[in-house]
């Protein structure tokens, strides 16, 4: 089955869940939202000097819960996270803690078990600064059931207290100095439906995996175990579908290595061609 009907028919179980649970089950307080199965709270610090705004999503599972990474894999539901009712805002980035592989077979998904942060920066418009963070945000959290977490929440503007959390976030992110690693090369072959990725790494590996992540359409397979090259390892990644009328590979992708509790990422890897490759 193509990955696009795997995620269609979940986004369409999870909707389905949305109009039988309805919202009785939530409570907020404007900055904080409560179920019985998941915890979502916005955290934001005091503007910089040049009006940005670092901020973090708490998101406080209950024990046997589970939601998804931002590339959720085949059975996962992906986040729908979005600042644009910010009065003032201009862009924003959104980070995400390293994930991990969920379950087995067809219920394979990229995704986390714990608590995690989600880092965000708001740059605000020219002239401009940036109000109350508002964020409307759905998530998939499963157990035996997937159920739908919709929440509203606005964040104040004096939001200092906030400050060590976000801070937290942000340091729990994967590295990106290249004290860790880094990614040498992404080559497609020739029918573009594998890439050939090349990592190099500081340490010795125990149980290195690669998330990769490309524009919006395209989504890839979870990578068989790494072979070794002199210092380096390569992983062998599958092209699993593309937006309609792609062919090919994406011309860049993003790419999360981990290794247990280790992780770095590297953002807008050009994708080379490798026609010898088939």
């Amino acid at each position: 089955m193509r990955r696009t009907s795997l995620m269609a028919h979940g986004v369409a179980a999870v909707l389905g869940l949305a109009l039988l649970a309805g919202e009785a089950h939530a409570a907020s307080d404007g900055a904080t939202l409560a179920t019985d199965q998941v915890t979502i709270r916005l955290t934001r610090e005091t503007a910089m000097p040049d009006g940005t705004v670092r901020g973090a999503l708490v998101v406080d599972l209950a024990p046997g819960w589970k939601t998804y990474w931002i590339d959720p894999g085949a059975s996962g539901i992906p986040p729908t996270i979005d600042f644009s009712r910010t009065r003032g805002l201009g862009g924003a980035t959104l980070r995400f803690p390293a994930p991990h592989r969920l379950g087995e077979d067809f219920s394979r998904a990229n995704g986390y078990k714990q608590p995690i942060s989600i880092a965000f920066e708001l740059a605000p418009k020219p002239q401009a600064a940036i109000g109350p963070v508002e964020a409307q945000i759905l998530l998939g959290v499963c157990a035996e059931i997937c159920i739908p977490v919709q929440a509203n929440l606005t964040g104040g503007s004096d939001a200092a207290v906030d400050a060590p959390v976000v801070a937290a976030a942000f340091s729990a992110l994967p590295d990106r100095s290249g004290d860790i690693g880094r990614i040498r090369s992404a080559v497609a072959d020739g029918t573009g439906d594998w890439l050939t990725i090349t990592a190099e790494y500081a340490g010795a590996a125990e149980a290195p995996d690669l998330f990769v992540r490309g524009p919006e359409g395209w989504y890839f397979g979870e990578p068989a175990a790494p072979t070794s090259q002199a210092d380096d390892l390569v992983f062998r990644v599958e092209v699993v579908d593309r937006p309609p009328g792609a062919e090919g590979a994406p011309e860049t992708i993003d790419v999360v290595f981990t290794d247990g509790p280790r992780a770095f990422e590297a953002n807008d890897i050009v994708v080379l061609d490798n026609p010898s490759q088939g």
